[in-house]
């Protein structure tokens, strides 16, 4: 009886450390999510005024500046993102309140194409933002690139997705910023995303 009772006491003491390591493991992994999430709050927070971010991200090294409800001010050709729970979205404004965009995984299991959308469903009761960077095409033929590929059904998460397309409009470069923060950073991409989104309600 007694081997017994030290074997399980034995038993109940390893599950027991287990148990304390994992949450030790856990509490570590939150702490650094936390630690990111106010650094990269700081940085939007710095300097700001109630309209826009004053400096680049981590992210986006770029300016980015909120979009009003309504979005009456946009230039066609504006590429804009907003937060999501897990990625941000991105989409090209092709003027009276259109905005083209991959549709992805937002509707259903199976990945859609390349739709026109209105800014209120693209937002998706979320802040929308504009990137503010270098083209290499002027506005127009921005919204003609986007156009060109409506329709098209190719979306790939890591190499053909939303912004993926917006980048190749803007820049004629299919990239992601976000799909190498995601594989390098991803606590940090996390913690942008919950700075946009926490910066602004819509």
């Amino acid at each position: 009886m007694n081997t017994l009772a030290v074997k399980l006491l034995s038993g109940f003491s390893s599950l027991w450390s287990g148990i304390v390591f994992c949450l030790a493991l856990m509490a570590m992994e939150f702490a650094g999510y936390l630690k990111a999430l106010v650094l990269e709050s700081c940085l939007l927070a710095e300097s700001c005024d109630s309209n826009e971010s004053p400096r680049s991200s981590f992210m986006f090294p770029l300016r980015l500046v909120h979009v009003e409800k309504g979005g009456g001010d946009l230039s066609i050709g504006s590429h804009l993102i907003s937060p999501r729970k897990f990625y941000v979205h991105h989409g090209i404004y092709l003027g009276y309140g259109e905005v083209a965009h991959y549709s992805g995984f937002s509707s259903s299991l199976k990945p859609g194409p390349i739709e026109v959308t209105d800014l209120e469903s693209f937002a998706n009761g979320k802040p929308v933002w504009v990137m503010q960077e270098s083209c290499e095409f002027s506005n127009d033929e921005i919204v003609s690139r986007a156009r060109s590929r409506m329709g098209e059904s190719q979306y790939r998460i890591l190499s053909n997705n939303c912004e993926h397309f917006c980048s190749w409009c803007v820049s004629g470069k299919s990239c992601s910023t976000q799909v190498r923060a995601f594989l390098h950073y991803p606590r940090y991409l996390l913690s942008f995303i919950s700075a946009l989104e926490l910066y602004f309600i819509a």
